[in-house]
């Protein structure tokens, strides 16, 4: 399996796995919701850093290609419209 196909699964899953744990998250205490928003977040964090192919910190459109998730709502998640998605741009995408 190439790369981009990895890199497309993981970005799905990833944007399942938030939706379902936001559906389990309203019926569960406060209390209970920080361990898989941990996970959750460090989930985004590692998509994050496989599509940052020159490791800057930020994602172009080139390389938010490789997620279509994200590449589909690039323009709208890149708040400051620099071009690029920070890491808490980027986040945005899983919380949608």
């Amino acid at each position: 399996m190439t790369q981009r196909k990895l890199l497309g699964l993981s970005s799905l899953a990833l944007l399942m796995a938030g939706a379902v744990f936001g559906a389990q998250a309203q019926d569960k205490p406060a209390a209970t919701q920080a361990q898989p928003m941990a996970r959750d977040k460090a989930a985004i964090e590692t998509s994050f850093t496989k599509a940052d192919a020159n490791a800057d910190g930020k994602l172009t459109k080139d390389e938010a290609a490789k997620l279509p998730a994200v590449s589909a709502k690039f323009d709208e998640l890149d708040k400051n419209k620099d071009g690029a998605l920070t890491l808490d741009e980027f986040s945005g995408a899983a919380t949608q």
